[in-house]
């Protein structure tokens, strides 16, 4: 059977002429107990850097593959490329306990200039970076004002000073290697699970990339690819304001066109007719304009009852009140008159009595001349009067006294006669009082019930007034409830420029699709096919089985994320891409990714080191499956660990 002329072939990645080195790559990662004691030094080289913890298949003893510190590694050199957290709180509470006064550092290599990074173990705000020529030689130097806390800005200038100038608004110019370093060195526990899968929360790395939207990540591989220029991304920047905006209008028409829709349904129940009525009067019956209007001329031909003259009623009952009134104040005047004759009546006949007794002396007879009692007379003579007394004069004036008593007992009489008459006359008011009370009363109710009739009316008239003006408010905005086509017009075209801007994209994309289907040709058993589009919805990696479409599984999906990675590092080799040649995979292998397929792996990309001369990238990958027997030389394998005894582990104690 003729071979497939069109069938992808890996094509080792080619550096540009003159790259005699990687432009980003480690020469060495040390851990110290304190400044002076180094605990674990590991060098490492241009290409393939193998960590192995091997498992009990390949190292022959009963020591478990996990727990001996790959991860830790992994995130040591991570935080020496800047990342904020090296490890979860937990975690860096116990290796605080055992190495108080520890440090890291690395030397970073950055366009053949070796910088340092130098971090505390313990509590931070001791780090810096300067350029030396080794570890011992920085942390001799000591931190100093002025150096950089860590290696962020030093690498965005060097790589990403066109990406700094276009990323998303979620991505400052301070973050973009924040943000593709959490791309090139993936967190273990996300498992590989897509593409744009790199940091998982509960690694507290503090690293943008934890809280990075699908969108703006997405945007970020694409301007390190090269794979998004400057007319598509204002595209996208128009398309989500376009889209915000029409989200807004779409809520907006949808409360605009709720609320007609209430209103309609009030006016039409207001009017008593189904909702097939509509706003015009039409051949088979009239519409609600029509009847709103004569709704309201009915309501305004309504007669407002005439209440009583309650005012007369109460004019009448106030001036009965009144005679009443002055009848009371009559009889009183009458009554007092009386009495004060009557006192002044007895006061006549006590004088006129010659039998007075005086109560203040008791019982004892007494001068009706003089006053003075007789035995006082009798006994010493009369002492006041010289004279005899004119018994005549005495007899008239007790005459005349009895007599003016006589009289004022009459006029007493006479006075109480009137008062009398006075009373019978106030009683005889009260019928028509009571009277005058109960058509007052009656009036007061007709009179209410004439108020709330006229009430009704009014409110009828209202009603039907404000029901004329809904309808015809309602008709005036029915044509504002209708959805604006020229919000999704622009929408539309702006979205053209985007696929526009995706076309010119997928020169790009094509270049790494061909990167992408040759790693895969070249690790995987024939019959695989790989692709990557890039479309509206995204970029989706994809592989398939020829003859069985697309299969699924988890150890196929990571497998197409490395290829993935490995693709991006094909291209920044060839510096076709804005990224370093750098790469970290921790424990790439999912449970049930075959041993001689995972082994591939380390072959493949051991075949991009050429023969002679410095590889121009840097590969990094920790495992606990054992790699193929040529790569297991100290050359590849840069660092072997054990879970036990702890001398073997990365900090050669418990933590």
């Amino acid at each position: 059977m003729p071979a497939d002329l069109f069938a992808p072939v890996m094509r080792l990645p080619a550096a540009p002429r003159g790259r005699s080195e990687p432009r980003l790559w480690i020469r060495r990662l040390a851990i110290f107990s304190d400044p002076k004691t180094i605990i674990r030094d590991v060098r490492l080289k241009p290409g393939l850097n193998i960590v192995w913890t091997p498992d009990m298949s390949s190292s022959g003893n009963r020591a478990l593959a996990h727990g001996s510190g790959k991860t830790t590694f992994c995130r040591l050199l991570r935080a020496c490329l800047g990342e904020p957290g090296f490890a979860t709180e937990t975690q860096r509470s116990r290796v605080f306990a055992r190495v108080q006064d520890g440090l890291i550092a690395a030397e970073i290599f950055l366009d053949g200039v070796c910088w340092v990074a130098v971090r505390p173990l313990g509590l931070p705000g001791g780090e810096f970076v300067v350029q030396a020529a080794s570890i011992e030689d920085a942390i001799a130097r000591g931190r100093r004002d002025g150096d950089p806390a860590f290696i962020d800005p030093i690498v965005v200038e060097a790589f990403f000073p066109m990406i700094a100038r276009a990323t998303p608004p979620e991505v400052s110019r301070e973050q973009v290697w924040d943000v593709l370093r959490a791309w090139m060195t993936r967190d273990q526990e996300c498992r590989l699970g897509d593409i744009l899968a790199w940091r998982s929360v509960q690694t507290q790395s503090r690293s943008r990339a934890q809280v990075l939207g699908e969108t703006a990540k997405l945007t970020m591989v694409r301007l390190a690819l090269r794979a998004l220029d400057a007319e598509e991304q204002t595209a996208a920047l128009r398309e989500r304001e376009l889209v915000t905006a029409a989200e807004d209008e779409r809520r907006r028409q949808a409360y605009q066109q709720q609320r007609y829709l209430d209103g309609l349904k009030a006016v039409r129940a207001a009017l008593g007719v189904s909702g097939e009525v509509d706003f015009d009067d039409t051949i088979d019956q009239k519409g609600l304009i029509s009847r709103a209007e004569a709704a309201l001329a009915e309501a305004m031909r309504a007669d407002l009852p005439k209440p009583p003259d309650v005012g007369s009623i109460f004019a009448r009952l106030n001036a009965l009140n009144e005679e009443r009134r002055a009848l009371e104040a009559r009889q009183q005047e009458a009554l007092k008159d009386g009495d004060l004759k009557l006192g002044e009546a007895e006061r006549y006949r006590s004088e006129a009595n010659y039998g007075d007794f005086d109560i203040t002396q008791g019982a004892v007879r007494v001068c009706p001349v003089c006053r003075v009692t007789i035995d006082e007379t009798l006994a010493k003579g009369c002492a006041i009067s010289l004279e005899r007394c004119d018994l005549e004069a005495l007899k008239a004036a007790i005459a005349d006294k009895r007599a003016k008593a006589a009289r004022l007992d009459a006029e007493a009489k006479s006075a109480s006669q009137e008062a009398r008459r006075l009373e019978a006359m106030i009683h005889q008011l009260g019928p028509r009082q009571q009277a005058l009370e109960s058509e007052a009363k009656s009036a007061d109710t007709v009179t209410r019930a004439a108020q709330a009739a006229a009430k009704n009316i009014q409110d009828r008239i209202y009603q039907s007034r404000r029901v004329l003006d809904d309808v015809r408010a309602l008709r005036n905005t029915e044509a504002l409830t209708k959805p604006d086509s020229s919000a999704t017009s622009a929408l539309e075209a702006v979205r053209a420029q985007m696929d526009l801007g995706r076309a010119r994209a997928r020169v790009a994309i094509r270049t790494l699709e061909e990167c992408y289907q040759g790693i895969m040709a070249g690790w995987l058993p024939e019959g695989v096919e790989g692709s990557i589009k890039l479309d509206g919805k995204g970029l989706k990696v994809d592989a398939q089985f020829l003859g069985r479409g697309e299969v699924s599984t988890a150890a196929l999906d990571s497998l197409m994320v490395v290829a993935f990675d490995l693709a991006a590092l094909h291209m920044a080799i060839e510096e076709k891409a804005d990224l370093p040649a750098f790469l970290i995979h921790d424990s790439p292998r999912e449970a049930d990714l075959d041993g001689q397929l995972y082994a591939r792996l380390f072959s493949l990309v051991s075949e991009w080191e050429p023969k002679a001369g410095t590889p121009c990238f840097q590969y990094i990958v920790t495992t606990t499956s054992a790699p193929p027997p040529e790569l297991q030389s100290d050359f590849h394998v840069r660092l072997q660990m054990s879970s036990t005894p702890a001398e073997k582990r990365l900090f050669r104690m418990d933590l």
